[in-house]
């Protein structure tokens, strides 16, 4: 499946070039898969819809205060945006969901800053409510997925630094640092930035931890960002591949099962009317 961009901005990542390497800046926000209804309390003023015309692959999605813009998107992106879901986890619809795209331009009520992760997803699902008339329930469904569990070797975690701040990032993509951060938060990295397919946390380890991870990626990681590796020449000067090294750094494992996963599985949809 082509990765579109709106994944990546998810996890508001930008990258910045500069004549040496390009730097991938992430803030992870806390878990949300919610509701088939519009939020209990609406930050949705108004949104415009226009169907595109002509189709791009090239996705954009920004916030600035009050209003949302995103172009080229279908309703199975903003889905996976305001649900935060990997696409596998989304379930039955029609085929258009994943064809048609809209531009979209919403702004929320007075005093709501969209620049802050969880307002921004409430918009989007009361948009998708409100007029995309979406309604779901959630299933546990056999999906294609890594559990993340604990190596033979044990953990090698450093608890995080109680008066640090959360903050995840990657000065390059294969050397990326997690302040702060519990498992669960990289299980989430994992699936949403690095990998093709749900990551479930099975560690049963709590907390939070400070740790870098330096790995070689390679042509099936990053893809989300559009970004696509060739494998490294073999070099003992490289870092390991991604399952060596967060078993040899981390003391973890990444294990490829057939795991029961929450989908979200649509119910209703409809095609918003346009204006």
């Amino acid at each position: 499946m082509t990765a579109r961009v709106c994944i990546a901005k998810k996890f508001r990542t930008s990258f910045i070039e500069t004549t040496v390497l390009a730097v991938l800046l992430i803030v992870l926000a806390p878990p949300a898969f919610g509701q088939a209804v519009a939020p209990a309390t609406p930050v949705l003023e108004v949104a415009a819809i226009k169907p595109v015309k002509n189709p791009s692959p090239n996705v954009q999605d920004r916030t600035d205060g009050r209003h949302l813009y995103a172009r080229n998107v279908t309703a199975r992106d903003l889905i996976m945006m305001g649900y935060e879901l990997d696409p596998g986890q989304i379930a039955n619809g029609p085929g258009w969901m994943a064809t048609d795209e809209y531009d979209i331009d919403a702004e929320a009520i007075e005093g709501v800053d969209l620049n802050n992760e969880q307002k921004e997803e409430m918009l989007l699902r009361e948009l998708l409510a409100d007029r995309f008339k979406l309604a779901f329930h959630h299933e546990q469904r056999p999906l294609a997925a890594y559990l993340l569990v604990v190596a033979k070797s044990g953990p090698k975690l450093k608890s995080a630094d109680p008066q640090g701040v959360e903050n995840s990032g990657c000065e390059h993509p294969g050397i990326c640092t997690f302040k702060k951060r519990t498992l669960s938060d990289f299980a989430r990295f994992m699936q949403f930035v690095v990998l093709d397919r749900p990551v479930v946390d099975k560690t049963g380890i709590a907390g939070a931890f400070d740790f870098t991870l330096r790995w070689s990626p390679d042509e099936s990681q990053f893809s989300r960002l559009g970004i696509f590796y060739r494998p490294p020449a073999e070099d003992s000067s490289l870092p390991p591949p991604l399952f060596e090294a967060i078993q040899e750094q981390l003391g973890l494992k990444l294990e490829p099962v057939k795991a029961p996963v929450d989908a979200l599985v649509i119910d209703h949809i409809e095609r918003p009317t346009a204006n």
